[in-house]
C-alpha cells in the first residue's frame, strides 16, 4: 500500500467509525457508498468497499483499479487489499463469512441493490447482516479544516468561471451554449469536472426549480437562472445567481429583492446547534409575510461535500442540528409558472458564532446582462 499525505486523516477517521460500532451493537461494517468509501480511505475510483472490524480492515475492488488502490490507500492504517478479479460481490461474501463467522456486521442498506444483498448474504448466511444507515455520513456532516478549504477552492474556481462566462451572453444564445462555456471554464480554471449537470434556464422556463438545460434561445428581457459548481479534489461546490438579459422590469427587481431578503434572513440564521427546519424558517417567514409561501416549495438548502447532496437537510422538517464545520447551501426561490423564477444560492460554513460565505459572488441587485 502506497503512503500518501492523507494517510494519518484516514487512520483518524477510522477510528471514529470503529469507536461507533459499539453503539449500534456491531462487531463491523461493511462501507459501498463511494463517497463514503473516498471519506475513510482516500480512494478515488468508482468501485469500491471496505470492510471494517474492530482491529483490521479489508478493502475490495476489481482489477481495473489494483494500481490505483496501491498508489491511493493510506499506508498507516491495518488495510488488506483484495482484488475480485472477477468482480463479483460473491468474493467478499465469502471472505466476510471467513472473518465474521457468527458475528453481527453492519451494511449501508440505503445503498446497496437487492441482488448484491442477495450475493452478499450467501448461501449459507455465516455473518449476521443488519442494516445500519448514516454511520459514516453523521461522521462526514462537520467538515476539517482541509475539507472547508477543498469546497472554498471548488467555490472559487466555479464564481471565476461564471464572472469569465457572463461577457460572452447575448440574445440568441442557446441555453446549452451557456451551459458549455460555462463548464469550459471551470475546466480550464483547473475544476475535475462539473459538480453535477449545469442548470441554465431562461425566461418562463426558470420558474421550473429543477429545471433541465434546453436549446431554448434566449431573449432580450430574459430572467436567466444559473445553478452550478465545480468539483475540486473529490469536493463540490454548489451555487445560483439569476440575471436579466437587458434592462430589469419593475416586477423582477421586486421578487429579486423578496429572494435576496429571503436567503439573507436564512444565511444569517445559521449558527452552531440550530436545526435545519429554524433556517428554512427563516426564509420561509419572509415569503409567508407576502402571502407567496406556495411560490416555494423546496427546501432552504443543503449538506455540501464529496457529495453535492448530503446531510443535513434545511427544510421544514429537518431536526438535526448543525453543528461548527457543517458546510451547507442557502438557495430560497420564489418561482411562477408562465413568468419565471428567481433563485440565489450560496455555500457556506457554519462555525461557532455564526456562518461564513466561503466565495463573495456579488448579488445584492439583480444584475443586468447586455442585450
Amino acid at each position: 500500500m502506497g503512503m500518501n499525505n492523507a494517510s494519518s486523516t484516514a487512520a483518524q477517521r477510522l477510528a471514529r467509525v470503529r469507536a461507533s460500532l459499539a453503539e449500534h451493537g456491531l462487531d463491523g461494517l461493511l462501507v459501498s457508498q463511494i463517497a463514503n468509501v473516498r471519506y475513510l480511505t482516500g480512494f478515488s475510483g468508482s468501485s469500491g468497499w471496505l470492510l471494517l472490524g474492530s482491529d483490521r480492515a479489508l478493502f475490495f475492488t476489481d482489477g481495473r483499479y489494483e494500481t490505483q488502490a496501491e498508489e491511493e490507500l493510506p499506508g498507516d492504517v491495518d488495510l488488506e487489499l483484495v482484488i475480485l478479479r472477477d468482480g463479483s460481490i460473491a468474493g467478499l461474501s465469502q471472505r466476510a463469512a471467513q472473518e465474521f463467522a457468527g458475528r453481527r456486521v453492519g451494511f449501508e442498506g440505503q445503498h446497496v441493490a437487492y441482488g448484491d444483498w442477495e450475493r452478499l448474504r450467501g448461501e449459507d448466511e455465516a455473518v449476521e447482516w443488519q442494516s445500519v444507515p448514516g454511520v459514516v455520513e453523521a461522521l462526514r456532516a462537520a467538515k476539517d479544516d482541509d475539507e472547508i478549504a477543498l469546497i472554498g477552492k471548488a467555490a472559487e474556481i466555479a464564481a471565476a468561471a461564471l464572472l469569465e462566462t457572463l461577457p460572452t451572453v447575448r440574445p440568441g444564445m442557446r441555453e446549452v451554449d451557456v451551459a458549455a462555456e460555462l463548464e469550459y471554464r471551470m475546466r480550464r480554471l483547473g475544476a475535475e469536472g462539473a459538480a453535477f449537470e449545469v442548470i441554465v434556464a431562461s425566461g418562463a422556463r426558470t420558474a421550473l426549480p429543477h429545471a433541465a438545460t434546453s436549446e431554448r434561445e434566449m431573449r432580450e428581457g430574459d430572467l436567466l437562472l444559473i445553478d452550478f459548481g465545480a468539483r475540486w479534489r473529490g469536493y463540490c461546490s454548489d451555487m445560483t445567481r439569476t440575471f436579466v438579459l437587458g434592462e430589469p422590469q419593475a416586477r423582477q427587481r421586486e421578487v429579486y429583492d423578496l429572494v435576496l431578503a429571503a436567503q439573507q434572513a436564512a444565511c444569517a440564521a445559521l449558527r452552531d446547534g440550530v436545526t435545519g427546519a429554524e433556517v428554512d424558517a427563516a426564509a420561509r417567514a419572509v415569503f409567508t409575510a407576502r402571502g407567496l409561501e406556495d411560490r416555494f416549495p423546496h427546501s432552504s438548502g443543503h449538506g455540501l461535500g464529496l457529495e453535492v447532496h448530503e446531510g443535513p437537510r434545511l427544510g421544514r422538517r429537518s431536526e438535526e442540528r448543525l453543528q461548527p464545520g457543517t458546510v451547507v447551501t442557502v438557495e430560497p426561490g420564489l418561482y411562477f409558472p408562465g413568468w419565471g423564477g428567481i433563485r440565489i444560492e450560496d455555500d457556506l460554513v457554519v462555525t461557532t458564532s455564526g456562518a461564513g460565505v466561503l466565495v463573495e459572488l456579488e448579488k445584492h441587485r439583480l444584475r443586468s446582462l447586455p442585450s
